[in-house]
């Protein structure tokens, strides 16, 4: 070797000049010279930089696919992380995947996780490149479907999966279904693709709980609809001797109990053993434009204008002193974020309740008053929005 030769190969690979690599690895430059205060390889450098022909040369010339530095990187995971598709091919082609190290997150459950984090279409071929290249995880993580459900994805990641043979009842390490996962996480779109995938929709976790129970008692009610169209049992008990129905009423999930088939429901007062831990936050910031605010406050004056003070407190269960005051302050008191572009109003646990209260009214009760330019529809979508961030 040459050392004299190394800077000059450094310098060509980090400027991609293809023709300066190839001289200066034939003047004797270490194909595995080092680069940066991390000590990782000009051949990792080159694959970060998704520039295959001068990863060729000097994979030609003996470079290591191997890791490298203190951190034990290795060329295959930096092109993964880019997402240098052809990089990855060609890397797996000379032996990239069994050079991985077993200290590190395996090289395809690290690719579910940047189909997440960093989307693009590249980030999905790389990792079907992998899938096909055979790339499995490390005995002690968790089976990439499981990993999937768990972030989550997008839904075409699972429908990869899935293809590449991943099973559809695929359970945790602690025996929970990936059905139940995405239930619990509430998420729909995930449980469609494995209902769709032929998922078993009565598979429950240790406890015997179906995700239909997970769901009811989580007021997940998007994943709730997809498993019943799914034919979801309403009736099945778990071993501590719940369903989904006295779920549903232990949490009092009317709108959920309406969906399971009640005719009639109540604030009943139903012990049930849960699952899940509830917080109520006594305070919230409303934050938007000064006209998406100043709106809240008009709809909460036309509300309490149009039903008067008794039959407001009756018909929203709030305080009409309230819902006028937060109305008011709606209108005065918004100030701009220190360090954003949006305006903002700190408010209680009772003035948000009354706020979303006058929504629903007007979206769905007996007012018929708009702000003036403004429709119900957009009433109905600014209260969507909410209920989402409510997790309604």
């Amino acid at each position: 070797m040459n050392d004299a030769a190394n800077p000059y190969l450094v310098e060509a690979v980090q400027a991609g000049d293809g023709a300066a690599v190839a001289r200066a690895l034939a003047d004797g430059a270490d194909p595995n010279a080092e680069v940066g205060r991390f000590r990782e390889s000009v051949l990792i450098d080159a694959a970060r930089s998704g520039r295959l022909e001068i990863v060729g040369l000097l994979v030609d010339a003996g470079a290591s696919v191997g890791p490298v530095g203190r951190l034990n990187v290795t060329p295959l995971r930096v092109a993964m992380l880019e997402a240098h598709t052809d990089v990855v091919r060609y890397l797996i082609a000379h032996g990239a995947i069994p050079a991985e190290p077993a200290t590190r997150t395996s090289i395809p459950t690290e690719a579910v996780f940047y189909t997440r984090h960093r989307p693009r279409p590249a980030a999905l071929t790389t990792l079907q490149v992998l899938l096909e290249a055979g790339a499995r995880p490390h005995p002690d993580e968790e089976a990439l479907l499981i990993t999937a459900v768990m972030q989550p994805v997008a839904p075409e990641v699972l429908r990869l999966l899935l293809a590449y043979g991943a099973d559809v009842n695929q359970q945790r390490s602690d025996g929970t279904p990936a059905i139940v996962i995405a239930a619990r996480r509430g998420d729909h779109a995930a449980v469609d693709v494995l209902l769709q995938a032929g998922a078993d929709v009565e598979f429950g976790d240790q406890q015997g709980r179906t995700a239909l129970m997970h769901a009811a008692e989580r007021n997940e009610q998007r994943v709730i609809a997809a498993l019943l169209l799914a034919g979801a049992a309403i009736d099945t008990v778990s071993a501590d001797g719940m369903t989904a129905l006295q779920l549903a009423r232990g949490w009092q999930r009317q709108n959920v109990q309406f969906m399971l088939g009640e005719r009639h429901v109540g604030l009943d007062d139903v012990p049930i053993v849960r699952t899940v831990v509830r917080f109520r936050p006594v305070s919230a910031q409303l934050a938007g434009d000064p006209r998406l605010l100043h709106l809240l406050a008009s709809v909460i004056t036309i509300v309490l204008d149009d039903l008067g003070d008794d039959e407001w407190e009756t018909r929203t269960g709030t305080n009409a002193a309230t819902a006028e005051a937060v109305s008011l302050r709606l209108r005065n008191e918004i100030v701009a974020a220190s360090n954003a572009s949006w305006f903002q109003l700190e408010v209680t646990a009772d003035e948000l309740a009354a706020t979303r209260a006058a929504l629903v009214e007007l979206a769905y009760g007996t007012t018929r008053t708009m702000p003036a330019g403004t429709s119900r529809l957009e009433i109905v979508d600014l209260l969507e929005e909410l209920e989402r961030q409510f997790g309604r």
